[in-house]
């Protein structure tokens, strides 16, 4: 008896009551999930992986180097290079100028020294030849003696006279020693004979050392 009236009861209960009450929570839940609303315990896990989103950026940013800033250009850097270029080219220009000049007064000294020692030579076995004539007139000595006059005019012109070293103490800057010869009337370390005459400029410098005797008097 107890079972068929529990079988009874069941089977008066309604089924389709149910199935309506379960159809329409469903539809509630795809409405919310629609909606965007967060289900019960997902809005803990959505703040979590924000959280670690953001740490993540942050390290990311950290790891990376910040870029170094572009040099901005400098017109005003540009000149002063200029003007130090210009500076140092003018400088060498300059240097340039005065070693080249130097270099050209050195050659034309040498060479005036060497054709003056070439004319002195020569006026040299001018003033011999006059010296060996057994007269001294006639025709001979008269062209000898306007020769050498002619001469010593163009050693004036060059600025050039004759030095006058007898007696003179002795000077290894204008003088030549070719010998020493004891002399007790005339003091050690003089000029006793002037075997080639020596030539100075009027401003003082040597055109030509002069050949001597100097005097060595025993001690």
């Amino acid at each position: 008896m107890e079972e068929s009236e529990v079988m009874d009861e069941t089977e008066g209960m309604e089924p389709e009551k149910v199935v309506e009450v379960d159809a329409e929570q469903e539809a509630a839940a795809e409405d919310k999930a629609s909606e965007g609303e967060p289900s019960e315990g997902g809005g803990e896990d959505v703040e979590a992986g924000a959280e670690v989103d953001a740490e993540a950026d942050a390290e990311t940013t950290a790891s990376e180097p910040e870029p170094e800033p572009e040099p901005e250009p400098s017109s005003k850097k540009s000149e002063v290079d200029w003007k130090d270029a210009y500076v140092r080219l003018a400088a060498d220009f300059d240097n340039y100028r005065k070693r080249t000049v130097s270099e050209h007064d050195d050659i034309r000294k040498r060479e005036r020294e060497r054709v003056v020692n070439m004319w002195l030579d020569v006026y040299d076995n001018a003033e011999r030849a006059l010296a060996a004539l057994p007269e001294k007139e006639g025709a001979w000595y008269e062209g000898f003696l306007s020769l050498i006059k002619q001469m010593d005019k163009c050693l004036s012109q060059l600025h050039i006279v004759p030095a006058d070293d007898m007696g003179k103490v002795f000077d290894p800057k204008r003088h030549e020693a070719i010998a020493t010869l004891p002399n007790p009337q005339m003091e050690n370390n003089t000029i006793m004979h002037v075997e080639r005459r020596g030539f100075v400029y009027e401003n003082g410098d040597v055109a030509r050392v002069a050949r001597v005797v100097v005097v060595r008097n025993p001690s």
